[in-house]
């Protein structure tokens, strides 16, 4: 498996930890399908401030403007 590989599986890993209950995000509960809605925008915005949540926050809210429109219907319903 190459490095790029390895370091992509890791990164969904952490993205894409779905399971059936909401998981808690800086204190915030993030629901599975919140994470499914903006799991892509964070990994083609904000991907290399992983796995510091609170820098991954601040990039996402930085980049707003370009969020997917699934992703903003998530912050504008949180919002931020």
């Amino acid at each position: 498996m190459t490095k790029h590989v390895c370091v992509t599986l890791c990164l969904l890993g952490q993205v894409f930890a779905f399971s059936a209950r909401a998981e808690t995000l800086g204190g915030v509960e993030i629901s599975p399908a919140e994470k499914r809605a903006c799991a892509p925008d964070v990994i083609r915005l904000c991907r290399n401030f992983m796995p510091d949540q609170t820098a991954v926050f601040g990039c996402m809210q930085d980049k707003r403007a370009l969020l997917s429109s699934a992703c903003d219907k998530v912050a504008r319903a949180r919002g931020l």
